[in-house]
């Protein structure tokens, strides 16, 4: 009894060591040169903060004349650092990309940059430069909203847009609309390109119930591809259809287009004719209609194959689909020379990425997910124009 009493005082004194927990490190002293530090210290606590300021002819290397940084478990959030006052620290340009420095993060007294208007976007009036002077830049160049771009595609019922979504697009950019099971476009089509012209989308369509849909309440004429399953077959002389099964089509009233064809392709009839829904590993139905059922495959699962499934009246279903795995799965421990600071497992969706913070600041890693293999990239500066020259 004692030594069981004896253990629970041990386990409440040391829960961190049962339970493997790491105490956070300290940081310690940053080299500050042309600067001080207050306090100074030769070592700062976890969380603990200093400020800094730089001697004359200097500036701290981020916005301000005097900057604070935080120690964060044995690294600092940002390294104090005192840079020539004449350096400038890289502008904001709305709707706007310029080239990076060659010196890092800032700019020499003198550096040019050119600005470049995203698209549906132009300069106004004739400025596309500006200038580092004596740590300030010349008037930024402005990009403004062109009058020939386009706003948002129109919002069409039932049908969605093939292009990933964006409030602005430049003249001349295309945009495809599709239209939900069921519905069409003119000449029967299901998809359709527009075009922004002159800050306007010119002939968008609309997505109308199909004369011969399914689930239209009209079944006349519809042929459906011939099955082979044990279900579906009949006697020899019942065209392929069981004598007097559920669904024959003179029971149902959905007379073939010819009654003396004994080789005639099953009709569409209302799912319930078919008993239970099939079962797709990894999928489920999304969507019931009175004569088609929608498949989706899980989050990381692509589906292949058909996404709609019917009933044939011959008490058989459609070709099912199938659900593939879509996704991929990093063991983070394997990529320890990269010093990142996350570890263990992470799985990203097919064309998924994620960036990991390294242990040094401003940079991370970019992982990526394509075709179901991984991509881990050495750490680098996460700025975006960084990451272009990056990866």
């Amino acid at each position: 009894m004692f030594c069981r009493c004896l253990g629970f005082v041990f386990l409440l004194s040391f829960p961190g060591q049962l339970l493997g927990q790491i105490p956070a490190e300290p940081c310690s002293a940053p080299q500050l040169d042309g600067g001080f530090l207050v306090p100074e210290q030769r070592s700062y606590l976890h969380e603990s903060s200093l400020a800094y300021a730089c001697n004359a002819g200097k500036k701290p290397a981020v916005e301000g004349w005097w900057a604070t940084s935080v120690c964060l478990n044995g690294l600092w959030s940002h390294i104090p650092q005192c840079i020539d006052e004449n350096t400038c620290f890289t502008p904001n340009v709305p709707h706007g990309k310029y080239g990076e420095s060659p010196d890092g993060l800032w700019y020499k007294d003198g550096s040019v940059i050119r600005i470049k208007c995203d698209e549906g976007y132009k300069h106004k009036g004739w400025g596309v430069t500006a200038t580092c002077k004596k740590g300030a830049w010349s008037p930024l160049p402005v990009c403004e909203r062109s009058e020939t771009s386009c706003n948002e595609p129109p919002n069409i019922p039932h049908a969605v847009v093939l292009h990933k979504y964006q409030h602005i697009f430049a003249a001349d950019s295309e945009v495809r609309y599709e239209c939900d099971d069921g519905y069409s476009m003119e000449g029967a089509n299901a998809r359709k390109s527009i075009f922004c012209v002159s800050g306007t989308w010119k002939d968008v369509p609309s997505c109308t119930i199909s004369k011969h849909s399914p689930g239209n309440g009209d079944t006349t004429g519809v042929i459906a591809k011939p099955v082979d399953s044990e279900r579906g077959r009949g006697g020899a002389n019942t065209g392929g259809f069981p004598s007097r099964a559920p669904g024959n089509p003179r029971e149902t009233g959905l007379e073939s287009t010819s009654d003396k064809d004994s080789t005639i392709s099953p009709l569409i009839t209302d799912v319930d004719n078919c008993g239970p829904y099939p079962k797709v590993p990894n999928g489920d139905v999304v969507r019931k209609k009175t004569m088609s059922l929608r498949y989706a495959c899980n989050g990381f699962y692509k589906r292949i194959g058909p996404e709609t499934v019917v009933c044939y009246n011959n008490g058989s279903w459609s070709q099912l689909p199938t659900c593939k795995e879509a996704y991929c799965q990093i063991d983070l421990d394997e990529y320890r020379h990269y010093s990142l600071q996350e570890s263990g497992t992470i799985i990203l969706k097919e064309r998924e990425s994620k960036k990991v913070q390294c242990i040094w600041t401003f940079y991370s890693s970019l992982i990526t997910c394509t075709k179901g293999k991984a991509r881990v990239t050495p750490c680098c500066h996460y700025l975006d124009h960084y990451w272009q020259r990056c990866y």
